[in-house]
């Protein structure tokens, strides 16, 4: 059961509005020049989330992601790079240690991807990706997998398919002012060697009170689960963002065959803005 809570915590939280696109696969999100000024994050910005398991009278804390961003250059054309470490918590390394190291590199000016890679380390489970996102919107992918089998193919990406790290920040620079709750807005992503096309639809303006962290503003998602392993297809999985400048990830909930999992945001250091959202 810890394997799948991380799974789709991780899911959840770092390819949040998961599920299999209803709508035609070939719409694009709007990628586009976005002027300095209107970025909602800059270099230094980090957030630590911590994922929590529920079902009956069982609330734990399992683990936690931590996301970091810093500046780079990529040619001559400035970039940013993400990081991100999921870790499960000491107790649980026991039963299922889970160890994954991501990383992206994408444009400060349209959040488009330049590399791409992830190291999971997941109980006995390992895989490694390698992406180089070409300028034809192609990717070069690596796939290395447990056994020392190396798995090289050219993946069909479009100007809107992004890695699932890159596609948390640019989700933070969409035009919210303009959304309309029940609007819903496709998503296209690689990962490992697959194309997934995905949406995920906006409820609206809400509050939402965090435990340890306080009572926010925010801006509600939700997401269609589609029944399998995991999920049970019957309810939706919801994830709050800020309402103010920052957009940053607060809080993240989603139904599992057994149980609940959750995200809530731990802590934050150095965001562009000031977190207005925070009520008290």
């Amino acid at each position: 059961m810890l394997s799948k809570i991380k799974v789709i915590f991780l899911i959840s939280l770092l390819y949040p509005g998961i599920c299999t696109a209803q709508d035609d696969p070939k719409q694009c999100l709007d990628v586009r020049n976005i002027s300095p000024s209107e970025l909602p994050f800059h270099a230094g910005e980090k957030l630590t989330i911590v994922a929590s398991y529920k079902w009956g009278v069982v609330n734990t804390d399992v683990g936690t992601i931590t996301l970091s961003l810093s500046d780079g250059i990529n040619g001559s054309q400035p970039q940013f790079t993400a990081r991100a470490r999921i870790q499960t918590a000491r107790f649980f390394n026991t039963f299922f240690k889970v160890d994954d190291y991501y990383e992206s590199r994408f444009s400060k000016i349209n959040i488009r991807p330049y590399y791409f890679m992830r190291d999971i380390h997941e109980g006995k489970y390992s895989i490694q990706n390698y992406y180089n996102y070409r300028p034809d919107y192609t990717i070069e992918a690596k796939i290395v997998r447990k056994d020392g089998s190396v798995q090289d193919t050219l993946l069909p990406g479009r100007i809107c398919t992004f890695d699932f790290m890159s596609l948390v920040y640019f989700l933070r620079t969409m035009d919210f002012s303009s959304m309309k709750p029940g609007d819903i807005y496709p998503i296209s992503f690689a990962i490992d060697e697959e194309i997934f096309e995905l949406y995920l639809r906006y409820e609206g303006k809400s509050e939402i009170k965090i435990p340890g962290a306080g009572t926010f503003r925010c801006l509600k998602f939700a997401a269609q689960t589609v029944a399998g392993v995991v999920f049970d297809g019957k309810e939706d999985m919801l994830f709050w963002l800020s309402d103010d400048r920052n957009r940053i990830p607060l809080y993240l909930e989603s139904p599992v065959v057994i149980g609940r999992v959750t995200g809530r945001l731990g802590t934050y250091e150095n965001l562009r803005f000031p977190l207005t959202s925070k009520i008290k």
